[in-house]
């Protein structure tokens, strides 16, 4: 994956568009998006600096809530998905696993009883056959 300073310049944009839509009245540019040791398998942490207070950071749980509500954006603007895109402390957003329609228990429970039933079937007719002779 090639990272360079026009996937930069969208990864800001996509983070003050998270925190602009998390807050209505946060007016995050993308100057206040800093990236800090950027590395070239694309690792890196930033923060997001308060627009109004250029040097005060906004707290990381409103960060989190905002990339939170707004993951599904980010990862769509780099065809990427969570299992590609990963935000450390931020669980994913994953849907959660399918249940079956059938209990499992439920088809545990038949298969033994199937197996009791085949096997006093079984019996049974072993015992007519046996008393025919």
């Amino acid at each position: 994956y090639a990272w360079d300073a026009n996937e930069e310049y969208l990864f800001k944009a996509m983070v003050a568009f998270a925190m602009r839509r998390y807050s209505s009245k946060s007016r995050t540019q993308i100057s206040n998006v800093l990236l800090c040791n950027v590395t070239d398998r694309v690792s890196f942490w930033f923060v997001v600096t308060d627009s109004s207070k250029n040097v005060t950071t906004v707290p990381g749980s409103e960060v989190e809530a905002a990339i939170r509500m707004n993951r599904n954006r980010i990862n769509s603007a780099f065809l990427l998905s969570d299992k590609t895109l990963q935000f450390l402390k931020i669980t994913s957003t994953l849907s959660p696993p399918v249940e079956p329609s059938t209990p499992v228990w439920l088809i545990v429970f038949g298969v033994v009883l199937c197996l009791i039933v085949a096997g006093i079937v079984f019996l049974v007719v072993a015992g007519i056959q046996q008393r025919k002779k």
